[in-house]
């Protein structure tokens, strides 16, 4: 900011008094009540359950698993042991009567074993982990680096909702001091209607001055009117922002009470739009290593343990175990983890351009709000002598019509340009705290709650 552009901020009356607490409020409450900004709350919220989720998959995880079967029919496996043994029983049998022994084998079946078992059962503890896991580790990163990226939209959502809650808040006092000035144009034109009717009436003037003072005065009705629009639709924008009812009551003071902040001393900030795009780079580069990583093998350990078998039994013979270490590595995916190196690579100098391209608006931005604000603080002061040089003509055209020296277009001119200037004084006032609200937003100075703002650096 220029030395010039500080000076003129110091020159201002007011320019110690803090910020306005009603505008503050106001603030406070788009920031907690605002649902497009909640919304970017709740993104801050899918992306930290992500990285929660993906962090989650590095840990081992164990799971109980049951199965309990009953089966009929199905494939059998005949063994002829009956065909095979009797005639050789029948032989030692025979051999046995004839030497006066009574016989002793028996007479065998055929078995048929069924491949499913009616009944089983297998209850086990499972247990996995990853041991070496490249990609996963990579895709934590990434998730990390989108939920920073998230952050930071937030705040910068918080921000702009920020600008525009003071510059509706503005725009609200603007219309109520143009209101309250023409009302009181209205009240001398309407006096000036009632002066001139009875000159009329007593025969010291023609019918043109009433005409010419109606006239003045249903221009001024329009203008009241149009006045008052304006400012049922900035209150109506105001109670929009931070949540509330449209017809919402609302506290607005006169222009001239407001006094600009403080002119901003040191480096500016950051703005959070930059530090989003750094964050969505580390998730770009972090995409390209979780690609680069689908080349090397991953490890990991599985074991269970648990009991199987027709029942449920839990002695030493119905119990089991096993462990393993289980390795992938993928050999061949027809060139798709090259394409998806080639995708990261190219979203990361995508986003590079991106950034250089926002910083260089940025700053152009950032230059043009301080040449708006300086520019806009040497209109009050313009504006200023302008409503001092009107109040004085208009007092010495209401001296001089009084001792009847001055024609009425010569007073209705004085009326008109005196409610000008009050005018131009109060769209001054208001149009150098909205260019101060602007190079605010440009520096991102506007201390947010805790709770908004990005990660730490």
């Amino acid at each position: 900011m220029s030395r010039r552009l500080l000076l003129l901020l110091m020159l201002l009356p007011g320019l110690a008094r803090a910020e306005d607490a009603l505008l503050r409020d106001y603030i406070d409450e788009a920031l907690h009540a605002n649902p497009a900004l909640d919304a970017q709350q709740q993104g801050v919220h899918i992306a930290q359950s992500n990285l929660e989720q993906t962090q989650a998959k590095q840990w081992p995880e164990l799971s109980l698993n049951a199965r309990y079967t009953r089966a009929e029919g199905g494939r059998t496996i005949d063994i002829p042991i009956g065909s095979l043994l009797n005639p050789v029983y029948d032989t030692l049998n025979r051999q046995l009567v004839a030497s006066g022994q009574p016989p002793q084998f028996p007479t065998v079946q055929d078995q048929s074993i069924a491949l499913l078992r009616s009944r089983e059962q297998e209850t086990k503890l499972s247990l996995s982990a990853p041991l070496f896991a490249p990609q996963l580790w990579a895709q934590v990163d990434a998730q990390r680096a989108l939920l920073d990226a998230s952050r930071e939209s937030r705040e910068a959502y918080a921000r702009v909702l920020v600008r525009e809650t003071k510059r509706a808040y503005y725009g609200a006092v603007q219309a109520q001091a143009a209101v309250g000035i023409v009302e009181a144009s209205l009240d001398l034109l309407s006096e000036n209607v009632r002066v001139s009717q009875s000159l009329l009436d007593n025969g010291k003037a023609t019918r043109d001055r009433v005409l010419r003072a109606e006239a003045e005065r249903l221009s001024a009705v329009q203008q009241l009117d149009a006045a008052r629009a304006q400012a049922a639709q900035a209150r109506r924008l105001i109670n929009v922002l931070r949540a509330k009812p449209d017809d919402a009551p609302l506290s607005l003071p006169a222009p001239e009470s407001l006094g600009l902040p403080p002119p901003a001393v040191g480096t500016p900030q950051l703005r959070p739009e930059i530090r989003q795009l750094d964050a969505s780079l580390k998730a770009a580069s972090a995409g390209e290593r979780v690609a680069r990583n689908g080349y090397l093998p991953t490890l990991g350990l599985a074991a269970d343990y648990g009991i199987q078998g027709e029942r449920y039994d839990f002695g030493p013979d119905a119990d089991f175990g096993t462990v393993s270490l289980v390795l992938r590595w993928s050999l061949f995916e027809a060139g798709a983890r090259s394409a998806q190196r080639r995708g990261a690579l190219a979203q990361s100098r995508q986003l590079q351009d991106q950034r250089e391209d926002l910083e260089r608006r940025l700053r152009l931005a950032r230059r043009s709000a301080a040449d708006d604000l300086g520019t806009a603080l040497r209109a009050i002061t313009t504006s200023q002598a302008r409503l001092d040089a009107a109040e004085e003509a208009f007092r010495i055209a209401e001296k001089k019509r009084a001792e009847a020296y001055l024609s009425q277009i010569e007073f209705l001119d004085a009326e008109r340009a005196l409610r000008e200037a009050r005018l131009g004084l109060a769209v001054a006032r208001c149009t150098a705290l909205d260019r101060a609200a602007e190079l605010e937003l440009a520096e991102a100075r506007y201390p947010l709650p805790e709770a908004l703002l990005g990660p730490p650096p």
